[in-house]
Protein backbone atom coordinates (compact mmCIF):
# COMPACT_ATOMS: atom_id res chain seq x y z
CA UNK A 1 0.00 0.00 0.00
CA UNK A 2 3.20 2.33 0.85
CA UNK A 3 4.42 1.54 -2.94
CA UNK A 4 7.90 1.45 -1.94
CA UNK A 5 10.21 -0.73 -3.93
CA UNK A 6 13.02 -1.76 -1.34
CA UNK A 7 12.01 -1.47 2.10
CA UNK A 8 14.24 -2.69 5.04
CA UNK A 9 12.40 -3.46 8.05
CA UNK A 10 14.89 -1.54 10.31
CA UNK A 11 13.37 1.80 8.82
CA UNK A 12 10.05 0.69 9.86
CA UNK A 13 9.03 3.83 12.20
CA UNK A 14 10.74 6.86 10.09
CA UNK A 15 8.93 9.99 9.68
CA UNK A 16 10.37 10.10 6.19
CA UNK A 17 9.91 6.88 4.35
CA UNK A 18 7.40 8.92 2.19
CA UNK A 19 8.49 11.79 0.38
CA UNK A 20 5.92 14.61 -0.54
CA UNK A 21 4.26 13.84 -3.74
CA UNK A 22 4.48 10.04 -3.69
CA UNK A 23 1.56 8.14 -4.46
CA UNK A 24 -0.34 5.44 -2.39
CA UNK A 25 -1.05 1.74 -3.39
CA UNK A 26 -4.64 0.77 -3.63
CA UNK A 27 -6.22 -0.15 -0.30
CA UNK A 28 -6.70 -3.64 0.79
CA UNK A 29 -8.32 -5.22 3.40
CA UNK A 30 -6.14 -6.89 5.22
CA UNK A 31 -8.70 -9.43 7.29
CA UNK A 32 -11.85 -10.36 6.01
CA UNK A 33 -14.75 -9.09 8.12
CA UNK A 34 -16.62 -11.94 10.49
CA UNK A 35 -20.29 -11.93 11.40
CA UNK A 36 -21.55 -12.83 14.74
CA UNK A 37 -23.27 -15.86 12.58
CA UNK A 38 -20.21 -17.23 10.86
CA UNK A 39 -18.61 -17.39 14.78
CA UNK A 40 -21.44 -18.97 16.40
CA UNK A 41 -21.51 -21.56 13.88
CA UNK A 42 -18.12 -22.29 14.75
CA UNK A 43 -18.33 -22.30 18.07
CA UNK A 44 -21.34 -25.12 17.22
CA UNK A 45 -19.37 -26.73 14.92
CA UNK A 46 -16.62 -27.00 17.98
CA UNK A 47 -18.93 -27.62 20.53
CA UNK A 48 -20.57 -30.62 18.40
CA UNK A 49 -16.60 -32.19 17.47
CA UNK A 50 -16.67 -31.70 21.60
CA UNK A 51 -19.42 -33.67 22.54
CA UNK A 52 -19.13 -36.81 19.88
CA UNK A 53 -15.72 -37.02 21.10
CA UNK A 54 -17.27 -37.45 24.47
CA UNK A 55 -19.83 -39.45 22.97
CA UNK A 56 -17.12 -41.53 21.78
CA UNK A 57 -14.90 -42.24 24.92
CA UNK A 58 -18.36 -42.82 27.04
CA UNK A 59 -17.06 -45.75 29.51
CA UNK A 60 -20.50 -47.25 31.45
CA UNK A 61 -20.15 -46.79 34.86
CA UNK A 62 -19.56 -49.42 37.08
CA UNK A 63 -21.93 -51.69 37.73
CA UNK A 64 -23.73 -51.16 41.75
CA UNK A 65 -23.50 -54.04 44.41
CA UNK A 66 -25.65 -56.93 43.96
CA UNK A 67 -29.63 -56.87 45.46
CA UNK A 68 -31.19 -59.66 46.54
CA UNK A 69 -33.48 -60.96 43.50
CA UNK A 70 -36.21 -61.06 45.92
CA UNK A 71 -35.47 -57.18 46.17
CA UNK A 72 -36.03 -56.64 42.49
CA UNK A 73 -39.08 -58.35 42.78
CA UNK A 74 -40.69 -55.89 45.11
CA UNK A 75 -40.61 -53.75 42.38
CA UNK A 76 -43.59 -53.46 40.62
CA UNK A 77 -43.12 -52.20 37.01
CA UNK A 78 -45.52 -52.24 34.19
CA UNK A 79 -46.76 -50.40 30.83
CA UNK A 80 -49.17 -47.25 30.53
CA UNK A 81 -50.36 -44.82 27.94
CA UNK A 82 -49.90 -41.35 28.38
CA UNK A 83 -52.88 -39.86 28.11
CA UNK A 84 -51.96 -36.27 29.31
CA UNK A 85 -48.96 -35.10 29.65
CA UNK A 86 -47.74 -31.30 30.45
CA UNK A 87 -45.09 -28.90 32.34
CA UNK A 88 -45.83 -28.23 35.58
CA UNK A 89 -46.30 -24.80 36.28
CA UNK A 90 -43.47 -22.80 37.50
CA UNK A 91 -41.02 -25.77 37.57
CA UNK A 92 -38.53 -25.97 35.05
CA UNK A 93 -37.63 -29.51 35.36
CA UNK A 94 -40.65 -31.29 36.05
CA UNK A 95 -43.49 -32.79 33.23
CA UNK A 96 -46.73 -34.18 34.46
CA UNK A 97 -47.87 -37.05 33.00
CA UNK A 98 -51.46 -39.00 33.54
CA UNK A 99 -51.30 -42.34 32.37
CA UNK A 100 -53.71 -44.71 32.03
CA UNK A 101 -52.07 -47.83 33.96
CA UNK A 102 -54.66 -51.05 33.18
CA UNK A 103 -56.50 -50.52 36.14
CA UNK A 104 -57.41 -46.61 35.90
CA UNK A 105 -55.56 -43.59 35.86
CA UNK A 106 -52.56 -42.24 37.88
CA UNK A 107 -50.64 -38.95 37.86
CA UNK A 108 -46.33 -39.39 37.84
CA UNK A 109 -44.59 -36.37 37.75
CA UNK A 110 -40.79 -36.87 36.27
CA UNK A 111 -37.71 -35.01 36.11
CA UNK A 112 -37.33 -34.66 32.19
CA UNK A 113 -38.34 -31.70 30.89
CA UNK A 114 -35.21 -30.52 29.40
CA UNK A 115 -35.67 -33.56 27.21
CA UNK A 116 -39.04 -33.06 25.85
CA UNK A 117 -39.57 -29.66 25.60
CA UNK A 118 -43.26 -30.26 23.34
CA UNK A 119 -44.91 -32.64 26.15
CA UNK A 120 -48.09 -33.22 24.38
CA UNK A 121 -46.18 -34.92 21.98
CA UNK A 122 -45.73 -37.96 24.02
CA UNK A 123 -49.64 -37.96 24.47
CA UNK A 124 -50.21 -41.87 23.07
CA UNK A 125 -47.23 -43.06 23.67
CA UNK A 126 -46.58 -46.18 26.01
CA UNK A 127 -43.89 -45.91 28.99
CA UNK A 128 -42.71 -48.26 31.19
CA UNK A 129 -43.03 -46.91 35.25
CA UNK A 130 -42.68 -48.55 38.73
CA UNK A 131 -46.64 -48.62 39.80
CA UNK A 132 -45.50 -49.37 43.77
CA UNK A 133 -43.50 -46.54 45.26
CA UNK A 134 -45.17 -44.53 47.90
CA UNK A 135 -47.26 -41.66 46.07
CA UNK A 136 -45.29 -38.17 47.18
CA UNK A 137 -46.39 -34.93 46.63
CA UNK A 138 -43.90 -32.60 44.24
CA UNK A 139 -44.97 -28.96 43.90
CA UNK A 140 -48.28 -29.29 45.48
CA UNK A 141 -49.44 -32.41 43.17
CA UNK A 142 -49.37 -35.83 44.02
CA UNK A 143 -47.27 -38.16 42.01
CA UNK A 144 -47.99 -41.84 41.86
CA UNK A 145 -45.32 -43.92 40.46
CA UNK A 146 -41.53 -43.24 38.50
CA UNK A 147 -41.59 -43.24 34.74
CA UNK A 148 -38.17 -45.38 33.86
CA UNK A 149 -35.82 -43.73 31.68
CA UNK A 150 -31.99 -44.11 30.34
CA UNK A 151 -29.50 -41.80 30.52
CA UNK A 152 -27.67 -41.40 26.86
CA UNK A 153 -23.94 -41.09 26.86
CA UNK A 154 -24.23 -37.30 26.28
CA UNK A 155 -26.52 -36.86 29.45
CA UNK A 156 -29.81 -36.96 27.92
CA UNK A 157 -32.49 -38.89 29.38
CA UNK A 158 -35.04 -41.16 26.97
CA UNK A 159 -38.00 -43.00 28.06
CA UNK A 160 -38.06 -46.72 28.57
CA UNK A 161 -40.96 -47.64 25.98
CA UNK A 162 -41.91 -51.29 24.80
CA UNK A 163 -41.27 -51.65 21.13
CA UNK A 164 -44.57 -52.74 19.89
CA UNK A 165 -47.92 -51.42 21.63
CA UNK A 166 -48.99 -53.78 24.53
CA UNK A 167 -52.00 -53.95 26.69
CA UNK A 168 -52.06 -51.00 29.36
CA UNK A 169 -51.17 -52.63 33.11
CA UNK A 170 -48.56 -55.46 31.48
CA UNK A 171 -45.91 -56.33 34.03
CA UNK A 172 -41.98 -55.76 32.67
CA UNK A 173 -40.16 -58.95 33.99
Amino acid sequence: MLNLKAFDWKELGRIDLLKAGDELGTPELLFEKIEDETIQMQVQKLLDTKKANETAAYKAAPIKENVAFDDFMKMDIRVGTVLDCQKVPKADKLLQFRIADGLEERTILSGIAAYYPNPEELIGTQVCFIANFEPRKLRGIMSEGMILSAEDADGKLVLIKPSVKVTNGVEVK
